[in-house]
């Protein structure tokens, strides 16, 4: 099984142990399956329970063990999530690393690459929006190699902000990127961010994940939408 290449792409995330077992499910809302590590720990759901779902997966799924200052729910050791990371990859398709963490996270991003993953280096704003400084800096510690995804999340309180997220796509069109909104307008970002070409588009299969986030059935009809467009 591999991460998959057509965009956009629906990601559905879990959080809960009900949406654990939505991986043996055969049909999902989406295309690929992020699978919250942190949240899941954070609700007392065992690795060993986490690790059996993702051997029984019938989709691809993006493996995330998300750190606190960017929206995570465990304050990590390194070494504890450097070994997680690595005893769980032969499960996934894809990895989440924050930019803000990728050298500490290199041996997982290597072996990811070794194994032929998918890498999602990803960046968030989560209380307030980013300035154009941030985005820039953000984007400066992009290298765009093959299957590697940029993602960036980031707090829209105005139409601006949304134009600043916007930007990224229109300045970059030809590089793998994932844009969205978050907060009270994060769905209508996708709607935007999606007919701009991100890569990919996050919603919910148990509970939101990200402040503001629809359902993944929701982002679904959008992205179909989308696609027709497309022809």
């Amino acid at each position: 099984m591999k991460f998959p290449e057509v965009h956009p792409l629906v990601v559905g995330t879990v959080t809960t142990r009900p949406g654990l077992r939505s991986l043996a499910r055969k049909t999902l809302p989406a295309d690929a399956v992020e699978i919250r590590v942190d949240a899941l720990l954070a609700k007392k759901v065992p690795v060993d329970e986490i690790e059996t779902a993702l051997q029984k997966r019938k989709h691809p799924v993006l493996l995330t063990l998300r750190i606190p200052s960017e929206g995570g729910q465990r304050a990590w050791k390194l070494a504890e999530r450097r070994a997680l990371f690595l005893r769980l990859l032969p499960h996934a398709e894809a990895v989440d690393v924050e930019l803000a963490t990728a050298r500490a996270m290199q041996p997982v991003i290597e072996e990811a690459r070794r194994a032929g993953k998918t890498v999602v280096l990803s960046a968030h704003a989560i209380d307030r929006p980013a300035t154009p400084a941030q985005f820039a800096r953000w984007v400066k510690q992009f290298d765009p190699l093959p299957s590697t995804i940029l993602k960036i999340a980031a707090r829209i309180k105005s139409w601006r902000d949304l134009q600043h997220l916007a930007a990224l796509l229109v300045n970059h069109p030809d590089w793998p990127l994932a844009v969205m909104g978050l907060g009270p307008r994060a769905a209508q970002s996708r709607a935007v961010h999606t007919a701009l070409g991100s890569r990919l588009v996050y919603g919910y299969l148990d509970q939101p994940a990200a402040p503001g986030q629809p359902s993944a059935a929701q982002v679904r009809k959008m992205v179909l939408a989308v696609r027709n467009l497309e022809g």
